[in-house]
């Protein structure tokens, strides 16, 4: 007699929850997608005690017919899916036909829906099983309640988070619904306390106002961007504004919000040097593609997925941020210049700004511009750019019409030096102070870079080998690498023991302190099996910027400080140093009035 037996339907159930309804959230994110692939515009969430108790979702879709409910709870039922041809050209939310048979598995459900030519029916269960399904009045649409979360489950609810973990997570999750459908008007509530309220007007940055405020929203920036693959829309908050970690930056990819480490890390690439070291962004990308290129199927949450064409996606997102931001004046500001308020959040941020036609290519901007000779000038005066404003802006990436040069700072006349450290200017619209050291090392940061140069395969001989000694394990390791350190321009050649020698190098590699920077690409390589050239190029730049850069507490006349300003004006982000700390601030003219109470 064999010991396998086929598991029960219920327990099968149970067991599939734990990787569906791993929490509250879980189920709101299922529930509130399969409203929107249902064609609801207008969606709203109630919540007690963090969703455990109950969590009703009522949409104005299509509804259920009647005969579809019972159905509609059994496991890997769907009206998404008709084949295996379907799974690879997805464009619903829900799909897998696992999560009504999860969530009811584990808690009581009270299902009510109506549609247009139909009457209204409800159907409730209790552990996956109908216990009831009767006629009953109901609006066109569907209500589904779940309450007694995990109740069945003793376990699952025992290592559910605090109440107030819970809910954020719930908040997180509908915010990031929200951002990816700003067509569907969504509210939500916890015990008759507003979570979220959206227009659905279809404009995302009026949900950004919505999620993140008027002053989040006062700093945002657009572009987009497009390539024969895929069409780019960023939404990106000046670099002035910070998080302390990445949960901020959303992707979306054909409506569906997702976690992708390449992708987010490209957002960050993109605001390189312009972020304080442990500061993250704040930015909502959407990104529309061809569904034959992404496979939404990878989990049952689908907050994965896999790009057949990553690379080209971060790349495109890499250099749409970069020249965005570049395009920005990033001065901040000691305080804001305060306006009347006005009557509605609306009315503070105009956002109805017509797009410009984007190209049929990625923009190909290499960061950075190669820097032109600097002349030194007997009084510097730079044309101004146009007046700051704090209202968002609109710009369009495109590959064949990018400015190459232009004046990055307002007219500053120099007034002295403050503390032998920071430059004090004066310029029509206020007062600026600029840090001495931030801003060379802006200077000398893109001259390294450029000195630098890309990495290529030309090599120059040393006049005597440099002789590098590494410990036993040291030198164990380095032969599981050698052919990756080729791979980079490095030949070791042993030397008896676990000593090394170096006879050449390729000639980008930097001069100031070669063998420190072999043996930063030999640990490099042992630790992460990989050499990226092109973040050493970056690491050695700042490195060497930092060092040679004059310091604090170093006087400067008038001439050099001149000097200093007009480089610094040559750069193609002269706001903040490599690490990301502002090069300078701003007192408006305003603000200094209503110190001295010129103005009240």
């Amino acid at each position: 007699m064999g010991i396998i037996q086929e598991l029960p339907e219920q327990l099968a159930n149970r067991i599939a929850a734990g990787e569906v309804v791993e929490r509250p959230a879980s189920v709101v994110k299922e529930l509130v997608e399969n409203a929107i692939d249902a064609g609801a515009t207008k969606i709203e969430v109630d919540l007690e005690e963090a969703g455990i108790r109950l969590i009703k979702v009522r949409d104005n879709g299509h509804g259920f017919y009647e005969e579809d409910a019972p159905r509609a709870f059994l496991r890997h039922a769907t009206s998404k899916i008709r084949d295996e041809h379907d799974l690879f050209r997805i464009r619903t939310l829900g799909f897998r036909g696992e999560a009504l048979a999860s969530i009811a598995s584990v808690s009581h459900v009270t299902l009510k829906s109506r549609r247009t030519e139909e009457d209204g029916f409800e159907m409730t269960l209790q552990g996956g099983v109908v216990t009831a399904q009767t006629p009953a009045a109901a609006n066109v649409g569907t209500e589904i309640a779940v309450s007694q979360l995990f109740y069945n489950t003793p376990a699952r609810l025992k290592y559910l988070k605090t109440s107030a973990t819970e809910l954020a997570s719930i908040t997180d999750t509908l915010n990031r619904i929200a951002l990816s459908h700003p067509e569907v008007r969504l509210t939500a509530f916890h015990e008759d306390k507003e979570l979220l309220r959206t227009s659905g007007n279809g404009d995302i940055k009026q949900v950004m106002l919505a999620i993140y405020g008027r002053q989040v929203a006062a700093q945002i920036v657009t572009a987009s961007s497009k390539t024969n693959d895929y069409s780019l829309s960023a939404h990106l908050v000046r670099p002035e504004v910070t998080r302390s970690n990445k949960q901020y930056v959303t992707l979306i990819l054909n409506g569906r919000s997702i976690k992708n480490f390449a992708l987010t890390q490209s957002v960050l690439e993109g605001y390189h040097t312009l972020l304080p070291i442990g500061r993250y962004p704040i930015a909502v990308l959407e990104v529309n593609m061809d569904p034959m290129l992404i496979d939404v199927n990878v989990h049952p949450t689908k907050r994965e997925v896999r790009l057949s064409k990553e690379k080209e996606l971060c790349q495109l997102i890499r250099e749409t941020v970069q020249l965005t931001l570049r395009e920005q004046r990033l001065i901040p500001s000691v305080k804001p210049k305060e306006r009347p308020a006005p009557r509605t959040e609306q009315e503070r941020l105009d956002f109805t700004v017509e797009r410009t036609p984007v190209t049929d290519e990625a923009p190909t901007w290499n960061y950075p511009i190669p820097r032109e000779p600097v002349t030194s000038p007997s009084r510097w005066s730079p044309t101004p750019l146009v007046n700051e404003t704090s209202e968002p802006t609109e710009s369009t990436v495109e590959s064949e019409t990018i400015e190459t040069k232009r004046e990055r700072l307002p007219q500053l006349d120099v007034i002295g030096q403050l503390h032998a450290s920071y430059i004090v200017c004066g310029a029509e619209d206020g007062m600026y102070v600029i840090d001495q050291h931030a801003a060379q090392e802006r200077i000398k940061y893109e001259l390294f870079y450029e000195q630098l140069g890309n990495p290529d395969k030309e090599y120059q001989l040393l006049l005597l080998p440099l002789t590098l000694e590494f410990t036993q394990e040291e030198a164990l390791a380095i032969e599981e690498v050698t052919s990756l350190l080729k791979e980079a321009g490095l030949e070791l050649e042993p030397f008896g023991g676990n000593t090394f020698l170096v006879r050449e190098i390729p000639t980008w590699y930097p001069q100031h302190d070669l063998e420190g920077t072999v043996r930063d690409l030999i640990e490099m390589a042992i630790r992460d099996r990989s050499i990226d050239i092109a973040k050493y190029r970056e690491d050695a730049s700042i490195l060497m910027a930092c060092k040679r850069s004059i310091k604090a507490n170093h006087p400067l006349n008038h001439e050099m400080m001149r000097q200093l300003l007009h480089d610094l004006n040559q750069t193609t982000s002269p706001y903040t140093c490599p690490h990301g700390r502002p090069i300078l601030v701003k007192w408006s003219t305003y603000e200094l009035e209503k110190l001295f109470k010129r103005v009240m």
